[in-house]
C-alpha cells in the first residue's frame, strides 16, 4: 500500500467522522491504523476486549475502543512520506489556574499530611490559524521514532495526538514488562548527566510503587535501572520491570486498575493525592495522563518440539499481546484549538518556579510540530 492510498483511506474516515486510530510504536518504522466499520459506540467492559483502546486518567469513567473485529486495519511499512513542514502561528491563549500557587500549596501539604508526592499539570491553549491532524501526526511520527506515537478520533472524544515515552504495560502471552518514569531535565550535552535528590526520591515513589503493587501478580520480577531516557529534548529517569504472571493472576482489568494511575502520573499515596489532584487543579485531565494502546491482539508464536513431531516441524499456538502507553505528551485538537497538557512530581523538595518551568518545557514536543 502506498502513502497516499493509506492516508486517503484516513481522511474518508474523518469525513464519515468513523472512529479511526493511526499509531506508531516505539523504534518501530510501520504505521498501523484501525479504521471502524460501524458508528456503535464501544465501551470497554472488563478489558477482555480486543482492539485499541483510550482511556482516562480517572478510572471511574467511560473507557472507549475500536474493536478489531468491527475494524479494517491497514498499515504502512515505513515512514516514507511527504510531510508539510511549515507550522502555523500559534495564538496562546492564557492556561488556567496559577501554577506557581497550586505548588507551594502542594509543598504544604506534603509538609504537613502524610501526603509524599502528586503530580500537577497544566493545560496550554492556542489557536490555529490551520489545522490537520493527519499532518500533525506525521510530524510526530517522524520527529519521536522512540515514543509511542499516535492520532485518535471517536465522536465521544473528539480527537487526540500523542507521542508518549512512557509504557504502561506490555503483556506477551504471560510476560509482562512495564516501567518506572519519573524525573526530568533538559538534554544539554553528551556528557554524563548528574541527578539531584529530588529527582532520584521522585523516581523511587514510582519504582516502588510499582514493585509492591506487581508482586502481587508476577514472579519473579527484575528491575533494570535505574538509567537515563532521552525522549526528544527532555532527559528522564527510567527503571524497567519484567516478570511472570503467576498462576493465581485472574484478570487485566485488576491488573491495570492496580497499576493505573502511578504516581508518575498522580502521586503517592494515590488517594490522598487524587484526592487533592481533583479539588485543586482548575481543569478536568480527561484522557490526558489515562493511557492508550493495543488490547489482546492475537499473535502467533512458533516453537518446536522434536519429542512430538519426529520431521521437528514448527508448530504454531496463538496468543495475545497487550502495549500500552501512558497519553503524556499529548494535546486535543477542537477545530483550530489546541489545547496541550503537562505536568510535573511535586514533592516537598520541589522549587515552584522549576516545576513551573518544567511543564513549559514539556510541551515542546507537541508545540514544535503545530
Amino acid at each position: 500500500m502506498t502513502s497516499t492510498d493509506f492516508f486517503d483511506q484516513i481522511n474518508t474516515a474523518i469525513q464519515s467522522k468513523r472512529s479511526f486510530v493511526l499509531f506508531s510504536k516505539p523504534e518501530n518504522q510501520a504505521i498501523k491504523a484501525y479504521i471502524q466499520t460501524t458508528t456503535e459506540n464501544h465501551i470497554i467492559n472488563d478489558y477482555s476486549e480486543s482492539g485499541f483502546v483510550f482511556a482516562p486518567f480517572d478510572s471511574k469513567k467511560d473507557s472507549y475502543y475500536i474493536p478489531l473485529e468491527d475494524s479494517s486495519v491497514i498499515k504502512l511499512e515505513q515512514l516514507e512520506f511527504e510531510v508539510f513542514s511549515e507550522t502555523s502561528p500559534l495564538h496562546s491563549m492564557d492556561s488556567t489556574g496559577d501554577h506557581l500557587n497550586l505548588v507551594s500549596k502542594a509543598i504544604d501539604e506534603i509538609k504537613a499530611t502524610d501526603l509524599e508526592k502528586v503530580v500537577l499539570s497544566r493545560e496550554f491553549k492556542f489557536n490555529l490559524e490551520d489545522s490537520n491532524p493527519i499532518e500533525i501526526f506525521k510530524k510526530l511520527a517522524q520527529n519521536y521514532s522512540s515514543a509511542f506515537t499516535y492520532c485518535w478520533f471517536h465522536p465521544e472524544t473528539g480527537f487526540w495526538l500523542g507521542a508518549s515515552p512512557e509504557s504502561l504495560l506490555k503483556l506477551e502471552g504471560k510476560s509482562v514488562s512495564t516501567m518506572a518514569l519519573a524525573g526530568t531535565q533538559i538534554f544539554k550535552s553528551s556528557e554524563q548527566v548528574q541527578w539531584d535528590s529530588k529527582n532520584m526520591e521522585e523516581h523511587a515513589f514510582v519504582t516502588d510503587y510499582l514493585l509492591e503493587v506487581l508482586s502481587d501478580y508476577l514472579e519473579p520480577i527484575k528491575t533494570s535501572g535505574p538509567h537515563t531516557l532521552k525522549a526528544g529534548e527532555l532527559l528522564h529517569l527510567q527503571t524497567l520491570i519484567t516478570g511472570r504472571l503467576k498462576p493465581t493472576y485472574q484478570s487485566l482489568k485488576q491488573l491495570l486498575r492496580a497499576m493505573h494511575p502511578t504516581p508518575a502520573v498522580c502521586g503517592t499515596p494515590r488517594n490522598r493525592a487524587l484526592e487533592f489532584i481533583n479539588s485543586m487543579e482548575s481543569y478536568d485531565r480527561e484522557y490526558y495522563a489515562g493511557f492508550f494502546g493495543e488490547l489482546n491482539i492475537p499473535s502467533k508464536s512458533t516453537f518446536r518440539n522434536s519429542k512430538r513431531n519426529i520431521e521437528n516441524r514448527a508448530y504454531q499456538t496463538e496468543r495475545k499481546s497487550t502495549h500500552l502507553a501512558v497519553n503524556l505528551r499529548c494535546m486535543q485538537l477542537k477545530d483550530t484549538l489546541a489545547v496541550l497538557y503537562s505536568g510535573g512530581g511535586i514533592t516537598k523538595d520541589s522549587d515552584p518556579l522549576s516545576e513551573f518551568t518544567e511543564t513549559e518545557n514539556k510541551i515542546q514536543t507537541i508545540k514544535k510540530v503545530l
